[in-house]
């Protein structure tokens, strides 16, 4: 017995040094990607004397434009269009993306416009910038109403035109699925 005793008195030593090893290696060698309070070092706001910083500069990424985007931005903004044959070009253009990209781009209008100006994961530009159907960084209609967008599934998305009354679900809209 006095044997398993003396074992055992040596294990719990062990473990008790272990930890107090550890427990100092971790108060004493902090996360070197962070600060003292325990912020991440990129996202710090000041300095060690509280004087404010500017937040770092996001990586630029350059937005290449697609070699069709003059010509899909033709498809939704050229004079002279029905604006049937505008909802069909918004249509034409959301396919093209979903065939580059394997889906829908997400979100509102504004997320999707984001999206076709390059802000994705290949960096490239269904749209110049210029497309004059671009208001206020939202697709719009012969009205000037932006588009609404509600993705049926990853391949489908419906958009809607609020038609000449610039209102929603009633029955002048034009609808794409």
């Amino acid at each position: 017995m006095a044997g398993a005793n003396s074992s055992r008195s040596k294990v719990v030593i062990v473990v008790v040094a272990l930890v107090a090893v550890l427990g100092a290696i971790w108060i004493f060698f902090p996360d070197p990607a962070k600060d003292a309070g325990g912020k991440n070092r990129g996202d710090a706001t000041a300095d060690s004397k509280g004087t404010q910083l500017p937040p770092p500069p996001a990586p630029s990424v350059p937005i290449e434009l697609h070699g069709a985007a003059n010509e899909l931005s033709d498809l939704v903004a050229k004079a002279g269009l029905t604006p049937e044959e505008r909802i069909q070009g918004v249509g034409q253009l959301l396919y093209t993306y979903r065939q580059g990209f394997g889906g829908n781009p997400p979100g509102l209008n504004e997320d999707v416009v984001t999206a076709l100006l390059g802000v994705n994961e290949k960096h490239t530009a269904l749209l110049p910038k210029t497309c004059a159907a671009i208001r206020d960084g939202q697709l719009v209609d012969d009205w000037g109403t932006p588009y609404w967008f509600h993705a049926i599934s990853s391949k489908q998305m419906e958009v809607r035109s609020a038609g000449p009354d610039r209102e929603l679900f009633t029955p002048d809209d034009l609808t794409l699925e």
